[in-house]
């Protein structure tokens, strides 16, 4: 006993630490995390030299997402985007140069106009930096015109007259300057008196205008009430006089008439809104409670929240239908189970397994026989031993975490725990189950490998009670799992039962 459990310990130790430096090791990547509403588009560019996959996307020098990869389309090259945002029609990208040894990122406007760009569609305005080769380029040239202008200057000034020329033009520039500066001494007080004159005749055009521009705007404001009023009248005087004849007397009367019908329609009108308004302003009714009872109006609120967010969940609620069957060869007997996974989540679901085991129950029960003879009383004991089928159900928690599922639960009516590890595109599941803790013997340690050659169908092998050499046993089988959106809908419609 001692000999065996000494090594499961040890075992259970090993698989401990080997889940935690798993489980460690995935939460250390590179990129942005794997999100429920991460945005997938593409841009198609004519240069991508200094970008690669994973370089990143910013807005403002935050990032925002990263590159997912980048393909050949034609002569462009078609750049695929994973973005944590949403974008829209007129959203741009840019790619900008990070330093001058040619790394390159993108800088993203998401937009704001036009519809949302659904998933994996395309964003059509591209913006380009000058790269290094261009800004060298640039510089080349500038650096051919500085040549040559130096060169003309040398020209100019190199010869043998080149000082003569320069010593003549600076004397003509003296003169210039000495003759401006007698015209402007001379004529100062004249050009004062042009300043103040320009000045003050700009004062009384700003005043005129300004004066001008509000008599303006009255004039126009009463020409706009006058031609209204005009209107008015003469839509009312056409209105009268085409009513019942060619503007006679009872024309008008019947006018007056109707006009008086309509302002006594009128004061009802508003003798009933006035009194709907006060029964409302007090509080009666179903109007007036929900306006007047701020605890009602919450209410109401809450229940509708309440209503969205439950609609919500279910919606998003989905439903996994399992049946399978294995073989055990030592007891030569098959086993079979049904599942139903309800998934509100991707990462998270919990599962109801219901299984026909193989392992029977069998009971031993002693019965006592008394028979009569002649006066005589004889006794008879006997063992019966009786052996049943055994039904078990399973009801767990599962959460996962990457490439593996931890669980938790009651598993064949014991508790349990288990660790799922997928790979190959979650096509190959290796499960381990640990249950039926007993004193008497060690737990039960069960391994089954899984394999999905087709959408819905899977082969299993594995084996089962590893810690207890004398029920150890191999088993194979298989499968198939599938999705049922119908029992999302039986849900959302079932009644709910009434006690």
């Amino acid at each position: 006993m001692n000999a065996l459990f000494t090594p499961f310990k040890v075992g259970l130790l090993m698989i401990a630490a080997s889940s935690s430096l798993v489980w460690m090791s995935t939460q250390v990547r590179e990129g942005i995390s794997e999100r429920e509403d991460l945005t997938s588009a593409f841009a198609l560019f004519n240069d991508v030299g200094g970008l690669a996959v994973r370089s990143k996307v910013v807005i403002a020098g935050i990032t925002v997402g990263q590159i997912d990869r980048i393909e050949l389309a034609g002569d462009q090259a078609k750049v695929w985007l994973t973005l944590t945002l949403p974008l829209r029609a007129d959203a741009r990208i840019a790619k900008r140069q990070a330093s001058l040894l040619g790394e390159s990122f993108l800088q993203l406007t998401p937009g704001y106009q036009g519809p949302p760009i659904p998933q994996g569609g395309e964003i059509k305005r591209v913006d380009y930096d000058a790269s290094p080769s261009d800004l060298m380029e640039e510089v080349r040239g500038i650096m051919v015109n500085v040549n040559e202008i130096t060169l003309s200057l040398k020209n100019v000034l190199a010869g043998e007259n080149g000082e003569q020329r320069l010593v003549g033009i600076l004397e003509n520039i003296n003169r210039v300057v000495e003759q401006m500066s007698q015209a402007l001494s001379g004529n100062s007080p004249k050009l004062d008196r042009v300043v103040d004159n320009v000045i003050a005749v700009t004062d009384e055009a700003r005043r005129f205008t300004v004066d001008f521009r509000r008599k303006a705007d009255l004039i126009l404001a009463d020409a706009q009430r006058v031609s209204e009023n005009a209107r008015l009248i003469s839509a009312d005087v056409r209105a009268i006089v085409s009513q019942d004849g060619a503007g006679g007397g009872a024309s008008v009367q019947g006018a007056m008439a109707r006009l008086q019908d309509s302002m006594r329609r009128l004061d009802d009108t508003l003798e009933h809104t006035r009194s709907i308004a006060q029964k409302v302003d007090e509080g009666q009714g179903s109007l007036g409670q929900l306006v007047n009872n701020d605890r009602l109006a919450r209410s109401v609120g809450n229940f509708v929240d309440e209503s969205s967010r439950f609609i919500s969940r279910l919606t998003r609620l989905q439903f996994q239908v399992g049946m399978s069957s294995e073989y055990y060869m030592s007891q030569a007997v098959a086993k079979s189970y049904f599942e139903l996974r309800m998934m509100p989540k991707p990462d998270k679901y919990y599962v109801l397994q219901l299984v026909d085991s193989p392992s029977r129950k069998t009971s031993v029960v002693e019965r006592l026989t008394t028979t009569t003879r002649g006066g005589v009383s004889s006794a008879v004991r006997e063992q019966v031993q009786t052996t049943e089928d055994s039904f078990l159900v399973s009801l767990q928690f599962a959460k996962r975490f990457h490439f593996l599922t931890g669980r938790v639960g009651l598993l064949e009516n014991s508790g349990a725990l288990g660790l799922d590890v997928t790979a190959l595109g979650d096509r190959l599941q290796v499960v381990t189950d640990l249950f039926e803790f007993e004193a008497d013997r060690n737990p039960r340690l069960r391994a089954r490998a899984t394999y999905a050659f087709f959408a819905h169908l899977y082969v299993a092998a594995g084996i089962d009670d590893v810690l207890n050499r004398s029920s150890m046993d191999y088993f194979v089988g298989g499968g198939l799992r599938f999705n049922d959106d119908d029992l999302q809908a039986i849900l959302a419609t079932a009644p709910i039962p009434s006690f």
